[in-house]
Protein backbone atom coordinates (compact mmCIF):
# COMPACT_ATOMS: atom_id res chain seq x y z
CA UNK A 1 0.00 0.00 0.00
CA UNK A 2 1.09 3.11 -0.76
CA UNK A 3 0.65 6.00 2.50
CA UNK A 4 0.63 9.37 2.38
CA UNK A 5 1.73 11.04 5.59
CA UNK A 6 1.30 14.49 6.31
CA UNK A 7 4.20 16.29 8.24
CA UNK A 8 3.26 19.42 10.62
CA UNK A 9 0.69 18.22 13.23
CA UNK A 10 1.17 14.34 12.03
CA UNK A 11 4.95 13.51 11.75
CA UNK A 12 5.96 16.39 14.08
CA UNK A 13 4.12 18.73 17.25
CA UNK A 14 2.47 21.72 15.62
CA UNK A 15 4.48 24.70 16.84
CA UNK A 16 8.16 26.33 16.01
CA UNK A 17 10.57 23.90 16.80
CA UNK A 18 10.38 20.60 14.92
CA UNK A 19 10.21 17.53 17.42
CA UNK A 20 9.10 14.08 16.59
CA UNK A 21 5.51 13.31 17.80
CA UNK A 22 5.71 10.31 20.73
CA UNK A 23 5.69 7.37 18.67
CA UNK A 24 5.79 8.59 14.83
CA UNK A 25 9.18 6.96 14.20
CA UNK A 26 8.72 3.37 15.61
CA UNK A 27 5.04 3.39 13.94
CA UNK A 28 6.47 4.81 10.50
CA UNK A 29 9.38 2.34 10.52
CA UNK A 30 6.71 -0.57 11.42
CA UNK A 31 4.61 0.55 8.12
CA UNK A 32 8.37 0.51 5.86
CA UNK A 33 9.08 -2.94 7.19
CA UNK A 34 5.56 -4.09 6.77
CA UNK A 35 6.15 -2.98 2.87
CA UNK A 36 4.32 -0.18 2.56
CA UNK A 37 5.65 3.00 0.64
CA UNK A 38 5.50 5.60 2.69
CA UNK A 39 5.35 9.53 0.67
CA UNK A 40 5.60 12.87 3.13
CA UNK A 41 3.83 15.65 2.01
CA UNK A 42 3.30 19.14 3.33
CA UNK A 43 1.85 22.08 3.03
CA UNK A 44 5.47 23.41 3.21
CA UNK A 45 5.92 22.05 -0.92
CA UNK A 46 3.30 24.78 -1.73
CA UNK A 47 5.05 25.86 -4.94
CA UNK A 48 2.56 28.76 -4.70
CA UNK A 49 3.97 30.21 -1.55
CA UNK A 50 7.67 28.75 -1.88
CA UNK A 51 7.94 29.84 -6.26
CA UNK A 52 5.26 31.54 -7.94
CA UNK A 53 1.74 33.39 -5.82
CA UNK A 54 -0.21 32.59 -9.22
CA UNK A 55 0.21 28.83 -8.87
CA UNK A 56 -2.29 28.89 -6.32
CA UNK A 57 -5.89 28.09 -7.92
CA UNK A 58 -8.02 30.26 -5.56
CA UNK A 59 -5.93 32.85 -7.32
CA UNK A 60 -6.74 31.75 -10.35
CA UNK A 61 -10.11 31.60 -10.10
CA UNK A 62 -10.39 35.51 -8.15
CA UNK A 63 -11.07 33.75 -4.63
CA UNK A 64 -7.69 35.31 -3.08
CA UNK A 65 -5.78 38.00 -4.06
CA UNK A 66 -1.58 38.29 -4.88
CA UNK A 67 -0.42 40.88 -2.67
CA UNK A 68 2.90 40.44 -4.46
CA UNK A 69 5.47 42.34 -1.76
CA UNK A 70 3.86 40.53 1.22
CA UNK A 71 4.56 37.48 -1.33
CA UNK A 72 8.41 38.20 -1.55
CA UNK A 73 8.83 39.01 1.55
CA UNK A 74 7.16 35.90 3.45
CA UNK A 75 8.29 33.07 0.36
CA UNK A 76 11.96 32.68 1.94
CA UNK A 77 10.37 31.76 4.79
CA UNK A 78 8.40 28.92 3.43
CA UNK A 79 11.27 27.94 0.94
CA UNK A 80 12.88 27.94 4.49
CA UNK A 81 10.20 25.82 6.17
CA UNK A 82 10.44 23.47 3.30
CA UNK A 83 14.34 22.68 3.54
CA UNK A 84 14.11 22.49 7.21
CA UNK A 85 11.71 19.62 6.76
CA UNK A 86 13.83 18.19 4.38
CA UNK A 87 16.66 18.27 6.56
CA UNK A 88 14.62 16.90 9.82
CA UNK A 89 13.33 13.74 8.06
CA UNK A 90 16.88 12.97 6.74
CA UNK A 91 18.32 13.27 9.84
CA UNK A 92 15.64 12.08 12.13
CA UNK A 93 13.68 9.52 9.90
CA UNK A 94 16.68 8.26 7.26
CA UNK A 95 15.08 5.95 4.33
CA UNK A 96 11.67 5.49 5.68
CA UNK A 97 9.85 7.53 3.80
CA UNK A 98 9.65 6.46 -0.62
CA UNK A 99 9.68 10.08 -1.51
CA UNK A 100 8.93 13.13 -0.13
CA UNK A 101 6.25 15.67 -2.23
CA UNK A 102 7.57 18.61 -3.52
CA UNK A 103 4.76 20.11 -4.75
CA UNK A 104 4.81 19.48 -8.17
CA UNK A 105 1.69 17.57 -8.99
CA UNK A 106 -0.95 18.29 -6.36
CA UNK A 107 -2.92 15.94 -4.67
CA UNK A 108 -0.80 12.77 -3.86
CA UNK A 109 -1.82 9.71 -5.63
CA UNK A 110 -1.82 7.53 -2.66
CA UNK A 111 -4.38 4.58 -0.93
CA UNK A 112 -4.67 6.04 2.51
CA UNK A 113 -3.93 9.31 3.77
CA UNK A 114 -2.56 10.06 7.96
CA UNK A 115 -3.17 13.75 7.94
CA UNK A 116 -4.31 15.59 11.15
CA UNK A 117 -6.46 18.10 9.80
CA UNK A 118 -8.82 15.87 7.74
CA UNK A 119 -12.51 14.50 8.37
CA UNK A 120 -12.95 10.39 8.01
CA UNK A 121 -15.18 10.19 4.80
CA UNK A 122 -17.33 7.27 3.80
CA UNK A 123 -17.49 3.72 5.28
CA UNK A 124 -17.16 4.49 9.61
CA UNK A 125 -16.50 8.01 8.76
CA UNK A 126 -18.84 11.10 7.86
CA UNK A 127 -21.03 11.21 5.24
CA UNK A 128 -22.29 14.18 3.20
CA UNK A 129 -25.29 14.55 5.07
CA UNK A 130 -23.50 15.05 8.97
CA UNK A 131 -20.63 16.93 6.81
CA UNK A 132 -22.94 19.83 5.93
CA UNK A 133 -24.48 19.93 9.37
CA UNK A 134 -20.88 20.04 10.74
CA UNK A 135 -19.61 22.45 8.49
CA UNK A 136 -22.13 24.06 6.86
CA UNK A 137 -23.75 24.88 10.53
CA UNK A 138 -27.55 25.96 10.53
CA UNK A 139 -27.94 25.99 6.58
CA UNK A 140 -26.56 22.25 6.21
CA UNK A 141 -29.02 20.88 8.86
CA UNK A 142 -31.91 22.47 6.69
CA UNK A 143 -30.50 21.26 3.69
CA UNK A 144 -29.94 17.56 5.19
Amino acid sequence: MIIGVDFDGTVVEDGGELRLKPGAKDALSSMKQAGHALLLFSARANRALRENPRLDPLVQAGVRRVNEAAWQRSQPTYERRYQEMLAFVRKELPGVFAAVDDGQQGKPLVDLFIDDRAYHFGADGFEWRELGIVLGGRHGKESA
